[in-house]
């Protein structure tokens, strides 16, 4: 990597709401903005203390940057390293900036460097608010290079700033040196650069920012594979208890052992299956389900197992058996735990010598089909009640992967329930359709008990209902407004200002998150320190 490499696109991931440095946020300032701040500093607490403040200010964004550029780049040469901080500069739009002169020395530790800056946002900060000065003034600028040299060759670089435009002078002119070259001059200088232990600080976040970027990257990692095998429901999951059952699933799904599925009714156990299948080597072959729950036992025998002509009344063919139908991909039991004891005994057989015979017929046949297995039932307790076989449970229960209610995924209820409205519309023909903020509460506070496929229901009914692109209360479900099964405390919205609708609304969420401001952050769209002080503010206007 080149200093000149450097690109603002390639350094800044912009998202809505956020401006991304590799894991660092930066924001944009507007610089009669900044202006201002410089000027109630510097009345405040006086020219030399507003130096400090900046200069430190400067070093400590200097080091951030020169341990950033460390950590992501491998530099052509320590020079292009040097030169990248300069460079930085130009790109944020701070200064431009021209390296005049560069000498440094890895041996006895000396280092010169000359820029010359043109166009300084700083000195135009100053000229704007405070005035002619009779002294440079581009304090942030110099504890930038400073910081950032320092921390690039681990010893102490200063700069000072020769000429100013924030004191009439054409340009801006720093140097920067070492402490032996500087001499006796460094006596007035070092003063400025004097605070905390700057240095261990940058280290510690370096580290963070390490950590934070493994945890991205994982995380990227997931969503890609998400994206490519085309489970976008997946995609707006938030909550930590349904990722970890994403992540078992994906270690599982490459070995063709069987599984368990878990989960109240609803839950996504179905959905689940198919996201195994579509991970493992089988993801070529058929996936195919049966509600073992919803047949009587001749038939479901006949489904799993197919039967020969004549076998019973209406077998006018002979029909191969679901098993035999799944050969080389994958078969789903679901509601294992609805099947007869005489079923269990068959279907443990199968699983034992991995083959089948059709009804009516005495020829074995081999099969090649992985079994997933899904139960809204405590297999245990049916066991130890002898209604399921303890034999069984330990052949399909190879790994158990649990699937959590809804209403224990709070963080997922307005991504799952948005996701279904841009479903639903798409396959409706409507273009455009929002949910509207009041709606909010009621899907939040709701306990769904019939979990994601409620949900999905409700959506559906909800976009056939509205009529001008917006979702509203009256549109959802009177079970879901009514407050029964429901944890909504939102007063009268008539009878409320805007702020005090905000107030409540967020007080509502963080609650219904059991108090977790992250989660509730999250589920708001904000910050968690958007939230603190939007709480904090509500706190002080009720004293």
């Amino acid at each position: 990597m080149k200093a000149d490499d450097l690109t603002f696109e390639g350094l800044i991931e912009q998202t809505e709401g956020k401006l991304d440095f590799h894991g660092r946020r930066v924001v944009v300032h507007s610089i009669n903005a900044f202006a201002q701040l410089r000027r109630d500093i510097f009345e405040n607490i006086g020219k030399d203390t507003a130096q400090r403040v900046f200069t430190r200010f400067g070093f400590f964004s200097g080091q951030a940057d020169a341990a950033a550029m460390k950590r992501l780049f491998k530099w052509e040469s320590t020079e292009e390293l040097l030169k990248a901080g300069p460079r930085l500069h130009s790109i944020m739009g701070v200064v431009r900036t021209s390296v005049e002169k560069l000498e440094f020395n890895g041996q006895d530790g000396g280092f010169k460097m000359d820029v010359i800056w043109r166009d300084s946002g700083e000195a135009e900060e100053h000229l704007l608010e405070i005035g002619k000065s009779a002294a440079p003034v581009c304090w942030i600028l110099t504890g930038y290079l400073s910081g950032y040299m320092s921390f690039c060759l681990s010893r102490n670089i200063y700069f000072t700033e020769i000429k100013c435009r924030g004191k009439g002078d054409r340009i801006c002119r720093a140097q920067g040196k070492d402490e032996k070259s500087w001499g006796n001059v460094l006596k007035s200088i070092v003063p400025y650069y004097r605070a905390e232990d700057i240095k261990n600080k940058v280290s510690t976040l370096t580290k963070e920012l390490k950590k934070k970027t493994r945890e991205l990257e994982k995380k990227e990692n997931t969503l890609n594979l998400l994206q490519k095998t085309g489970d976008d429901f997946f995609v707006e999951v938030h909550s930590g208890s349904f990722r970890k059952a994403l992540e078992l699933a994906l270690k599982v799904a490459r070995f063709d052992s069987s599984v368990l599925i878990t989960g109240e009714t609803g839950s996504g156990k179905e959905v689940l299956a198919k996201y195994i299948h579509r991970n493992s080597s089988r993801s070529g072959g058929p996936f195919v389900a049966v509600n073992c729950g919803a047949l009587p036992e001749m038939l479901l025998e006949s489904e799993l197992f197919g039967h020969k002509a004549g076998a019973f009344t209406g077998a006018i063919h002979d029909r191969k058996g679901l098993f035999e139908e799944a050969d080389g991909g994958t078969i789903f039991l679901d509601e294992i735990g609805d099947i007869s004891a005489a079923m269990q005994l068959k279907l443990l057989r199968v699983l034992q010598e991995k083959e089948i015979t059709r009804l009516g017929e005495n020829k074995v046949r081999k099969i090649n089909a992985r079994v997933l297995a899904a139960t809204n039932k405590n297999l245990e307790k049916a066991v130890k009640s002898g209604k399921f076989r303890e034999d069984l449970l330990y052949r399909i229960k190879i790994i158990e992967i649990e699937t959590p209610p809804l209403r224990e995924r709070a963080e997922d209820i307005l991504p799952l329930a948005r996701h279904f409205i841009k479903k639903i519309s798409k396959k409706q023909g409507i273009k455009t359709l929002r949910l509207d903020s009041l709606c909010v509460d009621y899907l939040q506070g709701y306990n769904w008990p019939g979990n994601v496929r409620e949900l999905e229901n409700t959506m559906e009914r909800a976009v056939i209902l509205s009529a001008d692109g917006t979702i509203r209360p009256e549109h959802l479900p009177a079970t879901v407004t009514s407050g029964k099964g429901a944890n909504v405390k939102m007063k009268d919205p008539l009878s409320m200002t805007l702020g005090r609708f905000e107030a409540q609304h967020i007080r509502n969420v963080v609650e219904l998150c059991g108090g977790n401001r992250t989660k509730a952050a999250k589920v708001l769209g904000i910050s968690p320190a958007t939230l603190w002080r939007k709480l904090k503010g509500e706190g002080s206007r009720e004293k």
